[in-house]
């Protein structure tokens, strides 16, 4: 893999009362969201962890190439093209930041 073809991608579950949900563990993070196909593009390898007293899932991908990591960014748009880009209910993904060769922050995006 590359070290300079990473990215970090933030996302949480608000509930209908806007609480935002505590996850348990990565594993119950990602079944809540429900990630579509689109985020194994190019086949990511992937390092998630929880933030923000358990309450944000981050997730490191990594590529082997810049080519590799811009397919992932158009299939994962495409996926926003076609609605939302994954099965969970009031999931937000509210932030990413797009890390150098030294996995310092190089650019940042809020949405």
């Amino acid at each position: 893999m590359s070290s300079d073809c990473r990215h970090k991608r933030y996302f949480r579950v608000r509930g209908a009362d806007s609480t935002l949900t505590t996850f348990t563990d990565v594993a119950n993070a990602n079944t809540l969201i429900g990630f579509k196909s689109a985020y194994n593009t190019s086949s990511p390898t992937k390092t998630e962890s929880l933030e923000d007293s358990n309450q944000t899932l981050v997730v490191i991908f990594e590529f082997s190439s810049q080519d590799e990591q811009t397919a992932f960014k158009a299939a994962v748009d495409a996926a926003w093209d076609g609605g939302e880009p994954w099965t969970g209910t009031g999931v937000e993904h509210f932030k990413t930041q797009w890390l150098n060769s030294v996995g310092e922050v190089g650019a940042t995006a809020t949405f």
